[in-house]
């Protein structure tokens, strides 16, 4: 799913001991590298050319730490990969500057005199090129540069699978545990009586098919919020139909005042969004607009596709020229936004309020897909 690290700071500095490994071994070559390059072209004396390696590897350890830092932004991957390439050109080249002034002045310091180099071409631009490849170590330090962010890119991937699967693990326990704060907050008497009393008023009027109905209505609904296998992700699909058997027994209740309107973008069928999501913000519409309401009430569920998000909505069209119902607790709102929070970070969130004369609950996530997609 696209993701970006919801706790940066930690991720990228100090750099995991991976890293660290990454980074020596690689430096501690490119010293090799570059004393083997000095000794096989004869340009300068071993002890400048031992030190200039030392001072460089050292200073491909700072750049690299610098680049983990890049790699580590917290943003979308592909941003994430261009600003690490653009860091290794730009490594590459800072490097590469210095490791030219290092010599210079390494040479004034430990072997003052003249110095010849000769590079004969019939191109100016050939021997510019020739002359930096000959009097710096560019190519050792862009291979080195290039298996560091092949590495990172590597490591950051592996370290957002660990942080997914902890979130995940987390997402679920919360899951469980909103599940069952939810059904403590609806199955009080004042449910149940409803829910009876309505599922008697059809026996009476012998309309038992109804009545049937309802019974498997309210076991559908309480089998999936009691499940077993309390998952934290679940189907747009799979969600609407558990939502279904509840808004049915509310339908009961409210008779025509509740009117439930889909307006479903097609193709959203198999997004995943959190399990049990729609639930309280459905809830608070019913309480909120629909039980106080003497006229009918629309409650509009919503689902539609914004670029890589999934863009999920519950709004009611208000209950109308009535006395404001008591204010609620909250709960519902930050129990959602708690778990939305696990899941994706900073990449999701919920935004809440008054919408013309009724109330709005929009919830904003990346657009992840089931296994089952078509």
């Amino acid at each position: 799913m696209p993701h970006t690290f919801s706790t940066p700071d930690r991720a990228a500095w100090p750099p995991p001991p991976a890293v660290l490994r990454l980074t020596a071994g690689l430096w501690a070559l490119g010293a090799v590298a570059m004393v083997a390059s000095g000794v096989a072209t004869r340009f300068e004396p071993l002890p400048v050319n031992g030190l200039r390696a030392v001072l460089m590897a050292f200073a491909g350890v700072a750049l690299s730490f610098g680049l983990w830092r890049i790699a580590t932004l917290p943003v979308r991957p592909r941003w994430a990969i261009l600003a690490l390439v653009l860091g290794l050109v730009a490594a590459t080249a800072a490097h590469t500057w210095l490791d030219l002034r290092t010599d210079a002045l390494l040479l004034d310091w430990l072997a003052p005199g003249p110095s010849v180099r000769r590079i004969v071409s019939d191109s100016a631009l050939r021997i510019a090129v020739m002359a930096l490849i000959a009097e710096s170590h560019i190519v050792i330090f862009a291979s080195l540069y290039a298996v560091f962010g092949m590495g990172a890119t590597i490591l950051r991937s592996a370290a957002e699978t660990r942080e997914r699967e902890a979130q995940l693990a987390a997402a679920r326990t919360l899951a469980v545990s909103a599940q069952l704060a939810m059904l403590r907050h609806q199955l009080n008497p004042h449910f149940i009586f409803n829910t009876l009393n309505a599922i008697g008023s059809l026996v009476a009027m012998r309309r038992n098919d109804d009545a049937e109905t309802m019974i498997d209505r309210l076991s559908d609904f309480l089998r999936a919020s009691l499940g077993a296998d309390a998952h934290p992700l679940a189907t747009l699909d799979g969600e609407l139909n558990t939502l279904q058997n509840y808004l049915d027994i509310e339908a009961v209740r409210f008779g025509t005042r509740l009117r439930v309107v889909y307006d479903l973008e097609p193709g959203l069928g198999a997004a995943l969004i959190p399990s049990f999501l729609l639930q309280p913000l459905v809830e608070n519409a019913i309480k909120h607009a629909v039980s106080p309401a003497l006229v009918p009430v629309d409650v509009r569920l919503s689902a539609r596709r914004d670029g890589d998000d999934l863009v999920v909505g519950v709004a009611d069209s208000g209950a109308g020229h009535v006395a404001a119902p008591a204010p609620g607790t909250g709960t519902g709102l930050r129990n959602v936004r708690e778990r939305l929070a696990l899941l994706y970070g900073d990449r999701a969130r919920l935004e809440a309020g008054p919408c013309g004369d009724g109330f709005l609950a929009e919830v904003r996530m990346p657009l992840q897909w089931s296994e089952g997609r078509p």
